[in-house]
């Protein structure tokens, strides 16, 4: 084999020199990482009003259910508190800091993170920013954290209100988190829209 200069200089090339990526390559590595990071940028957003507006909406069927089946508007959302008091919580009828103010910021926190996840896996597609859509994608959340909620959950870390409501009045309370879901979505999409 004639050895030609080209050829020699390749002899002298480490190893690894030809799967070494490309400016391209690496250019290209680069925005698909900016592209993920904006995504989850866009539904940490999304989903902090989302799940604002799901915790409002589904607190306030939670305090309707319990007027009318417990007799006290804030004892469902007591009874979410048993996460730190346990059995103490579910008996609680008057708002207290100790379980009125926990249960709803345990309520808020749980809401967040599952529009979070809904932002990120569905609910900031575009083909999901109509009314009809966006609210059987969040149904479709709903039902998902209400399985999770009871059945893949401990007792220790369920919702709790189980425990002051009915089953028609807690499917009445995914429902309106399915439905304040929707509404947040859409209101926080719109907003960053041009």
């Amino acid at each position: 084999m004639v050895q030609t200069p080209y050829s020699a200089s390749l002899a002298f090339q480490p190893a690894d020199y030809h799967d070494r990526p490309t400016e391209s390559a690496r250019a290209d590595a680069e925005q698909v990482e900016k592209s993920a990071q904006a995504e989850l940028r866009a539904a940490l957003r999304t989903g902090l009003i989302a799940g604002a507006v799901a915790s409002v909406v589904s607190t306030l069927a939670l305090a309707l259910a319990g007027r009318r089946q417990a007799g006290s508007a804030v004892a469902p959302t007591n009874a979410i508190s048993h996460w730190l008091w346990r059995g103490e919580a579910l008996a609680v009828d008057r708002p207290t800091l100790r379980h009125t103010v926990v249960g709803y910021a345990i309520h808020h926190l749980s809401s967040t993170f599952w529009a979070v996840l809904y932002a990120w896996l569905h609910g900031n597609r575009h083909d999901a920013q109509t009314v009809p859509k966006a609210l059987a994608g969040a149904t479709a959340a709903a039902a998902l954290a209400c399985f999770v909620d009871y059945k893949a959950t401990p007792k220790r870390l369920t919702p709790g209100f189980e425990h002051r409501l009915s089953t028609g009045a807690m499917a009445l309370v995914y429902g309106a988190f399915a439905v304040g879901l929707a509404a947040g979505c859409l209101m926080a999409n719109r907003r960053s829209s041009p």
